[in-house]
């Protein structure tokens, strides 16, 4: 009888034991983020003291009078409050920590306690009524243990999450890391603003292009297909199937013209004159950091977009014995004075500059046609 009398018992107790240590930490987290934000208080204080005292020091040291005041005993006190300052961010920085620590302990708690519940509650409406109570008493025995195992289980989620932002933070040091990437898709970095029918200078575009023209970059419909008998099926730069062009291999520091992947679907890119910055991985999962050879900006300030070997063109290198063009053929073409290129037509070439001279689309009601390098006109692409 009176083991039965303790079973009874026991439930209630463990219950309590729980609901007691939810309370406790509870009342835990409440002091910590009072002692949180008193700290935090004190360094804003400190921090208004630092730009004082700094403001006094400048102050000081242009007055007349800069003679009568300790410039040296100034700039040991601004030292002091700057060690204070650093030193009460640090036990902030900790106080901030253990507050997370201890709310994510009380979550896992109050989650073990709602699915002991839950449990308990699908087991009473399966079983029957006169079921013992050592049982009820066994599954409250063990909520305590199970918030004890999910604390655990929270903690090591946590740290995996941490180890995979160190692994990231790896991938993007070490140049020879693998990008992950869900197709054969380009991932290209947030493209830059403004318009990219830029002059083109140095030594990227090889040419003495006049800044005036009569005639603007061309618009028209650039998903209109060459002629069909302008486009060799296969060879020359450019061309091939999707397959060829993907197992194209392309070097660091590559001239290559190159597609970015839009935004949106809504959206449209045109192909851009670039250079190969980086390679990245091997294989089907290799891709390319090239760089927009933008002239108006300095090399390190140019934008980099992601991409793959199906989105790219390799240029020829400078001084290359390349073929002439049909006349009549429809190529893909960079516009004068710009790093754009465009589809245009083939009208001829220059014997003596041996470049070509083109009709881009949009302009064929002009009389003038464009000129331009024969390393820098290859076979239409979409």
């Amino acid at each position: 009888m009176s083991s039965r009398n303790r079973n009874s018992r026991g439930p209630n107790r463990n219950s309590g034991s729980t609901q007691g240590e939810e309370a406790a930490i509870w009342s835990n987290i409440k002091e910590e983020l009072r002692t949180m934000i008193e700290g935090v208080n004190n360094s804003n204080d400190e921090l208004r003291g630092i730009l004082a005292q700094e403001k006094y020091i400048s102050k000081s040291k242009s007055s007349k009078d800069s003679s009568s005041i300790d410039i040296g005993a100034e700039e040991a006190k601004l030292d002091a409050l700057l060690r204070s300052g650093v030193k009460g961010a640090d036990v902030s920085k900790q106080q901030i920590d253990s507050l997370i620590e201890t709310v994510t302990i009380l979550r896992a708690l109050v989650k073990a306690k709602e699915d002991a519940e839950s449990q308990s509650a699908g087991t009473s409406s399966l079983g029957s009524r006169e079921r013992p109570s050592g049982l009820l008493s066994s599954g409250a025995r063990s909520s305590s243990a199970r918030g004890l195992g999910q604390r655990e289980k929270e903690r090591e989620r946590e740290k995996e999450r941490e180890r995979e932002r160190e692994r990231e933070k790896d991938r993007d040091k070490d140049p020879g890391s693998v990008y992950e990437f869900d197709g054969a898709g380009d991932s290209p970095v947030p493209s830059p603003a403004g318009n990219h029918t830029r002059k083109l200078g140095g030594s990227v575009g090889g040419s003495d292009r006049s800044a005036n023209r009569d005639s603007v970059p061309p618009r028209g419909d650039r998903d209109t297909p060459g002629k069909a008998d302008s486009v060799p099926p296969d060879g020359g730069l450019g061309t091939g199937t999707a397959l060829q062009r993907a197992r194209n291999v392309f070097l660091r520091g590559q001239d290559v013209v190159f597609k970015p992947k839009p935004t949106t679907s809504a959206d449209s890119t045109e192909w851009m004159l670039g250079k190969v910055q980086q390679v990245l991985g091997e294989g089907k999962s290799r891709r390319y950091k090239v760089q927009d050879a933008d002239p108006d900006l300095p090399p390190d300030q140019r934008v980099e977009y992601r991409t793959s070997a199906s989105s790219m063109i390799p240029l020829p290198p400078p001084g290359a014995d390349l073929p002439e063009l049909e006349k009549g053929k429809t190529v893909l073409a960079l516009y004068p004075d710009s790093t754009m290129f465009y589809k245009a037509e083939v009208m001829g070439a220059e014997a003596s500059t041996g470049k070509v001279s083109l009709r881009f689309e949009g302009e064929e009601n002009s009389v003038t046609l464009q000129l331009v390098d024969r390393r820098f006109v290859v076979d239409f692409r979409n």
